[in-house]
């Protein structure tokens, strides 16, 4: 197993969620609801987060007897993430798990890309994560844990997914600062790297169109709920990295061992138009 330089953790974060609230964002779909379903059977809970309040009451009646709390936010607006958290302090006095789930994706070059794009990417994938950690990690006690949802394009850069996996490697590094400047609070920060996930994901990236038939795709995916399965092992176990499915790390040992032989190889799919090539 590859680490961050890091000894391994071994110490068990959580197990039981009887009696504690968890937030999720993005809960109405994918690996959101997946989780937040988990995570009711198990007795928490849920403060239910994204854009559809219709959808979020769906999944609030899915989880009974389960307490689910659905609130509408749009995470990309920071004034919406301010109205956000004071409401969770209304209505709860402590937040003992945060999911940072929500995020986007951009299926294009980067010198194709608009800069009015990048910044919708940089604002939901990174800025809002950081913004809501900041405001609710105030209400979490000791033991509690936070979870960023990243990607494994946050450990190997991807041709065309460029801007997309500088947003998750950035979202990687702020997840093992932040559990090195939270430790003492015995707060434990963990990082989820999943390859390709079965959900709708792909349908509403920014720009661009992520391909079907990506060679060996099959051995990287797995479904939304085997991901909010691999999330709840990671915390039970106290990872501070989860990769899956677990494959995935021997593509990342591949990138830090012979990165050169990867790159190459994977710069013969860009292609660019010839536009691009001209304004550059």
């Amino acid at each position: 197993m590859l680490h961050y330089g890091f000894p391994p953790a071994s110490k068990q974060i959580m197990n039981d969620y009887a009696g504690k609230t968890a937030m999720v964002t993005v809960a109405s779909s994918g690996i959101g609801r997946a989780l937040s379903q988990q995570l009711a059977s198990r007795g928490a809970r849920v403060i239910l987060v994204a854009r559809r309040q219709a959808v979020l009451e769906e999944v609030a009646c899915e989880i009974k007897p389960a307490e689910g709390i659905p609130i509408a936010a749009d995470l990309r607006d920071p004034a919406a993430i301010e109205r956000l958290a004071d409401e969770i302090k209304q209505r709860v006095e402590r937040v003992d798990l945060l999911v940072n789930n929500a995020g986007v994706g951009l299926h294009k070059a980067a010198i194709e890309s608009p800069p009015e794009i990048v910044r919708q990417l940089f604002e939901l994938n990174v800025f809002g994560p950081v913004e809501l950690t900041r405001r609710l990690v105030p209400l979490m006690p000791r033991g509690g844990a936070v979870v960023n949802v990243s990607s494994i394009a946050g450990k190997v850069p991807l041709p065309n997914l460029n801007l997309y996996s500088a947003s998750k490697y950035a979202l990687n590094a702020f997840s093992d600062g932040l559990g090195m400047e939270l430790r003492d609070k015995g707060i434990h920060v963990m990082k989820v790297c999943p390859g390709y996930v079965e959900t709708a994901f792909g349908d509403s990236v920014l720009l661009g169109k992520i391909p079907h038939n990506v060679p060996g795709k099959s051995r990287f995916t797995i479904s939304a709920d085997e991901c909010a399965q691999a999330i709840l092992d990671g915390l039970r176990r106290g990872k501070r990295t989860v990769v899956t499915p677990r494959i995935g790390w021997l593509f990342i040992g591949l990138a830090r061992l012979l990165p050169g032989f990867l790159f190459s190889r994977m710069a013969g799919h860009v292609k660019l138009s010839d536009d691009s090539l001209e304004k550059a």
